[in-house]
């Protein structure tokens, strides 16, 4: 099983760790809602940047 983590890309390009162990993902009302392999979601304004398959990371920036 392939499980992502998710990193919001800040202004300075610094990343920050939001939600790791990510087993879904939905867009819903403009947000964007990541669940974990447990089902807890963690929901952020934002949109997705790129996703890395190999690596397993999404990556999410502000909103333009």
């Amino acid at each position: 099983m392939c499980l992502s983590s998710v990193y919001f890309i800040k202004s300075n390009q610094e990343k920050e760790l939001i939600c790791k162990n990510i087993a879904s993902v939905e867009s819903y009302n403009q947000r964007l809602i990541f669940t974990n392999v447990l089902g807890i979601p963690t929901e952020i304004e934002g949109e997705i940047s790129h996703i890395d398959l190999v690596e397993n990371y999404i990556y999410v920036r502000p909103k333009a």
